[in-house]
């Protein structure tokens, strides 16, 4: 029977990659304001922030959600700027914890208070708008499942949505290499890092549908999972593009988190974090679709010195 089950789970998914293209649908939302990854030459905080508005301005994309961790305002006041810059632009921000907090290490009491720890900023950005979103950092929603029901009534008990995430292809990874290869003007591997990025894109993008059809039978309304990089903020605009000739229209993240998949999502103790197809079908005990690894051992390696390309012991 499970064998049954799972044939057609696949056999709807094909149908529907082929004949509901024009239902996809997927919503931006931005990790790790109003700082995140390393320093690349030109680019200052404020710099990624206005270029990231602009971007989306220019793509006339729905109002993208950002989250954000109050500890680097401490750690440099100045980078009010970067949240202020993102709330002129009319963009809501939500939670994503005070310190950016690693759940599986720690204690869900201590995650609440972190969580809390970020309010006064969120309520003071957030006045007359709905804050109370959270989004887990590195996507780990609990290693036990004792620590995901805690976590999950508090958020009930506080009046917190979960800002899930369908779509995430590391975009993060390339941020590094991006600030090494601008340092030594390496235009031509900055081409490679801009088709590699693309090409990730397209691929992790692909599989995030293709788990959440497998998953749910049906195409679902996704969330995509990006951060507040020099390299992201320089990509936006082909990013954009790119889903868009996929057939992806944007929408904002409340219309995505009614899709019923969301509330469906099963609680998967994990030592990773995971998007919502990839949980589903660690659930369900269903085969993950195959595809190609992002180039990880490239982009640690581009324009790095010669000590830092050799092999890790």
């Amino acid at each position: 029977m499970h064998f049954i089950l799972r044939a057609l789970l696949a056999v709807g998914a094909v149908f529907l990659s082929v004949a509901d293209v024009s239902a996809q649908q997927v919503a931006l939302t931005f990790d790790d304001l109003p700082r995140h990854g390393a320093s690349a030459p030109g680019w200052t905080r404020v710099r990624i922030a206005e270029e990231l508005v602009a971007a989306l301005q220019a793509a006339k994309a729905p109002r993208p959600f950002g989250f954000f961790n109050a500890q680097k305002l401490d750690e440099d006041p100045e980078l009010i700027r970067v949240l202020e810059i993102w709330r002129e632009a009319g963009f809501p921000l939500g939670n994503h914890t005070y310190s950016h907090m690693n759940l599986h290490a720690n204690s869900a009491e201590a995650f609440a208070e972190d969580m809390k720890k970020n309010e006064p900023v969120l309520k003071e950005l957030m006045p007359d708008e709905d804050w109370r979103w959270l989004r887990y950092p590195y996507l780990r929603e609990g290693d036990t499942l004792e620590k995901i029901q805690a976590v999950k009534a508090y958020l009930a008990e506080h009046g917190y949505r979960r800002a899930g995430s369908s779509l995430d292809f590391e975009d993060y990874l390339w941020n590094a290499p991006y600030a090494r290869c601008l340092a030594k003007g390496d235009d031509e591997s900055i081409a490679w890092l801009k088709e590699s990025y693309l090409e990730a894109a397209a691929e992790y993008t692909r599989l995030g549908q293709e788990m959440a059809r497998l998953a749910f039978g049906r195409e679902v309304k996704h969330v995509m999972v990006l951060h507040t990089g020099a390299f992201n903020a320089l990509m936006l605009a082909d990013l954009i593009e790119l889903l868009r000739s996929k057939g992806f229209e944007l929408i904002e993240l409340e219309e995505a988190m009614a899709d019923p998949a969301y509330a469906e999502a099963p609680e998967v103790p994990s030592k990773y974090g995971m998007v919502l197809g990839e949980a589903a079908l660690e659930d369900q005990g269903l085969p993950f679709p195959e595809v190609r690894p992002k180039p990880y051992e490239k982009l640690r390696s581009i324009c790095a010195d010669e000590q830092a390309a050799l092999p890790r012991p």
